[in-house]
């Protein structure tokens, strides 16, 4: 099969292209023709040797990437309710394998649902990742209900554009951190407010919010507290020590006292049932995936040095076929 691989750590020129071996299928897994991947952050910090959990990443020859979007051509002997030409999108965590950065793609089925009628296989490919790590973050976490206010850090990437369509969709009045240049965009997908990092600091906001989702990482419950309510979360994509010492404590102090303010940390699992929740919200035009920008595959060092950028509005796709 054709894959972007590399045989050693480094900067993006370690990327290469070329043929792979194409992956052995088990019984509780599917084959399907990839179409489309995309670039998350955790790409580039793999391919560097930085990420938080390398020691789960795969071996040599590595193939990045964790979503995808095809067809079914094959399936294992105990998978049910999917069949060859069935269009299919998921994600594959570095403990399931990676390697979507391939036209060949084998996954569990638990991990896949059918792709929304309305979006094509390069939409579909932005979604899997950044969408489930909102939703695990702003449901499962932070356990969103209507009439909460919520504040998205970092409103306008990946996770961000997802999360706030996410808060918006499941009844939450959304303030937006994001550049002034993205503050349209986001306004556009749900944001009520949107504050300008460059021109305010949102922590001498003068509201206060029951959920506070950081897609970047740089604050933590400690900054955050002081414009947070009573019983409010903090939810942060980064696994630090102190985020993880916060957490422990807090998930012990809130038995106690109900108005404690918790932190949480969102390590997002590939999840068929999320998957599913978040395509009804996309066929009921309540989410929209939001693609920055399209490359080849063979082109995937270009899309990485991109997203290091910090620039991408929305998912940088990988276009396979």
């Amino acid at each position: 099969m054709k894959a972007v691989y590399q045989t050693k750590y480094g900067k993006s020129d370690v990327l290469q292209y070329g043929e792979q071996t194409s992956p052995v299928l088990k019984a509780n897994e599917i084959r399907i023709k990839n179409y489309a991947s995309s670039v998350n952050p955790r790409d580039w910090m793999i391919r560097s040797g930085r990420y938080q959990l390398q020691f789960l990443v795969p071996s040599f020859p590595l193939i990045l990437g964790s979503d995808f979007a095809g067809e079914v051509i094959e399936t294992g002997a105990k998978v049910k309710g999917f069949k060859p030409g069935d269009k299919v999108f998921g994600m594959k965590n570095p403990s399931e394998g990676l390697a979507t950065y391939c036209d060949e793609v084998v996954a569990q089925a638990k991990n896949m649902a059918f792709i929304p009628k309305e979006i094509s296989y390069t939409e579909a490919a932005g979604v899997p990742l950044c969408s489930l790590t909102a939703w695990q973050a702003l449901v499962k976490k932070a356990g969103l209900k209507q009439g909460m206010k919520v504040l998205i850090i970092g409103a306008s990437g990946g996770v961000g554009s997802f999360a706030v369509q996410i808060a918006k969709a499941l009844g939450g009045e959304v303030t937006a951190v994001c550049s002034q240049k993205n503050s349209a965009m986001v306004s556009n997908l749900g944001a009520t407010k949107v504050i300008d990092y460059h021109q305010q600091d949102f922590l001498q906001s003068e509201d206060c919010f029951d959920i506070i989702f950081d897609t970047i990482g740089r604050h933590n419950l400690s900054k955050c507290s002081v414009i947070m309510n009573p019983g409010g979360t903090y939810v942060s994509t980064i696994p630090s020590p102190n985020n993880l010492k916060a957490m422990a404590s807090t998930q012990i102090k809130s038995l106690f006292i109900k108005t404690c303010k918790k932190a949480k940390v969102v390590m997002v699992k590939s999840d068929a049932n999320d998957l599913q929740e978040i395509g009804k919200l996309i066929l009921a035009g309540s989410i929209k995936p939001v693609t920055d920008q399209v490359f080849p595959l063979r082109h995937a060092s270009q899309a990485h040095d991109h997203s290091r950028s910090l620039r991408a509005k929305g998912k940088i796709i990988l276009e396979i076929q």
